[in-house]
């Protein structure tokens, strides 16, 4: 048996459920260190300047437009084609995908080229406080991601297929042979200065597009479009919602770089960076548990099992209290030192570093509340509750922009970084509460909580301490792995260390997990 077939069956396998996750979460980490390396070459060449500031700009408006056009539509498609193979036959689910697929590239392309047109105007509108040059650079670069748009949109359609049919290796490899070939492209066209950042996010998915849409190509003909399909109409009924939805998560990153873009030169790229590392620690700890949680959280929902989905829940509160929150307090007394080792060359200067670190202070603030409202969320689309998380997002996005105003002339990016934290702690509070108030249930153990923020304490105690005592370069090192050290030993003391931790995964049946 392949190896892709022996992880299709350890993915439906509840017995074998760690082992799952256990290659998923090896490849995200790898897929994670490549996505490092590349983050320091482009640190190394373009630091926090200019390019940089008016690179991740011209994102903002076609990541908008692209994560509000695909990313709901692909949500919304993965489960009807299912649905579509195993209720009907291959043809059909041939002309669902080839119908879905061109309709969604044609609508994206559509708007692109607009935004493309007026991207003068559209830059004003979203950075209002560019300057003459940064505004020009911004545009050019908006004119030359455009195709780099609509083909990534195009590769993420193509993922979906792959997922759908449960290639479950395709999307780690995808990102790891990704960022293979934008390392390559920059080293080769880095005489080009601007211009080669944006070939080193066009050539790669054009390459990968071409290799996994051939692949796919049974899916992606276009002689196979087909009108007046049922599940085309239920596609469409789905989306909106979760347009709402996507919106409210981009658009807070755009608020962010918008203000960003009233301060120094510096300060747009600088946030992305810090957000670059706190995301990725939350991509490696954090997902892997979210993940493992939802088909657990949806099937309880579906047997109205509240007791087996508190205990479900609050077993991932648990897990990601107990990853995450040691995470946030290391990032303290380490931060400057995290990005000094792994940015801090080239361009990216120790200025770079100055601007960078405490703005990853304040994005850390968030990384358990953001992950636990991750499961939150699954509870109520579990539920088919989608109009709540929107509710509380439009608040949380409301909060970031008034906080953003109050901040910003005292705290620069790290006031940014620390009103997206503050918005995102109160979006979990306030589903906590909700959930309460619908369910009568709290999903949240408290003591549990305290004992993880005693342990952190403690580990950071024995941090500063080390770092006070010892000097030299080995001193960052020592104070990390005795760090984790003190951290598991005063996990064990106070017993919030998971016991029987691949058991703990598994999410067993309700009946069974009190004995854990």
């Amino acid at each position: 048996m392949s190896f892709k077939h022996r992880l299709g069956s350890l993915i439906h396998s509840k017995q074998n459920m760690s082992q799952a996750i256990m290659i998923i979460t090896i490849l995200t980490l790898t897929s994670k260190v490549m996505g490092f390396v590349r983050d320091i070459i482009i640190a190394y060449f373009f630091g926090t300047g200019r390019v940089m500031d008016s690179y991740l700009a011209s994102q903002s408006p076609l990541g908008l437009v692209n994560g509000i056009i695909t990313g709901t539509i692909i949500s919304a498609f993965i489960p009807l084609f299912i649905r579509v193979m195993k209720n009907k036959n291959m043809q059909e689910a041939k002309h669902f995908s080839a119908t879905i697929f061109y309709s969604t590239t044609l609508m994206l392309a559509g708007v692109v080229v607009l935004v493309a047109i007026f991207a003068p105007q559209v830059t004003s509108l979203f950075f209002p406080g560019f300057g003459q040059a940064d505004h020009d650079m911004t545009v050019n670069f908006i004119r030359w991601m455009s195709f780099a748009t609509i083909i990534g949109a195009m590769l993420s359609f193509v993922n979906g297929l792959l997922q759908s049919e449960k290639k479950f290796l395709a999307y780690p490899l995808v990102g790891l042979s990704f960022d293979f070939i934008v390392i390559g492209t920059l080293f080769v066209t880095k005489h080009l200065g601007a211009i080669s950042l944006a070939l080193a996010w066009t050539l790669p998915p054009t390459f990968i597009f071409i290799i996994l849409g051939f692949a796919e190509r049974k899916f992606l003909n276009p002689f196979n479009v087909k009108r007046g399909i049922s599940e085309t109409k239920d596609l469409y009924k789905m989306i909106w919602p979760l347009f709402f939805s996507s919106a409210l998560g981009m658009l807070n990153t755009i608020v962010d770089r918008t203000f960003a873009s009233t301060l120094e030169t510096g300060a747009i790229s600088s946030l992305s960076y810090a957000n670059r590392i706190t995301s990725s620690a939350t991509g490696v700890l954090g997902t892997p548990v979210t993940q493992v949680t939802y088909p657990s959280v949806a099937s309880r929902a579906a047997e109205n099992d509240m007791r087996g989905l508190t205990i479900t829940t609050k077993r991932a509160m648990k897990l990601l209290a107990f990853f995450l929150i040691p995470v946030t307090f290391a990032l303290f007394p380490l931060s400057k030192q995290i990005i000094t080792l792994l940015f801090q060359r080239g361009s990216f200067t120790a200025e770079s570093t100055m601007l960078t670190y405490p703005p990853m202070i304040a994005f850390s603030l968030s990384l358990f509340t953001g992950a636990l409202g991750s499961v939150l969320v699954q509870i109520y689309y579990s539920f088919k509750n989608t109009r709540t998380p929107m509710i509380f997002g439009i608040v949380g996005l409301l909060i970031n922009i008034g906080l953003n105003f109050l901040f910003i002339s005292h705290l620069k990016q790290t006031g940014l970084a620390l009103s997206t934290s503050i918005s995102s702690i109160y979006f979990t509070i306030a589903m906590l509460i909700s959930l309460r108030i619908k369910f009568k249930i709290w999903f949240f153990d408290m003591w549990h909580f305290v004992r993880v923020l005693m342990a952190s304490t403690l580990m950071v105690g024995g941090i500063y301490l080390i770092m006070a005592v010892l000097r030299g370069k080995i001193r960052d090192f020592v104070a990390i792995f005795a760090g984790i050290g003190i951290y598991f030993f005063f996990s064990w003391i106070l017993k919030t260390l998971p016991k029987r931790f691949w058991k703990f995964l598994k999410f067993k049946k309700a009946s069974e997990e009190e004995k854990l």
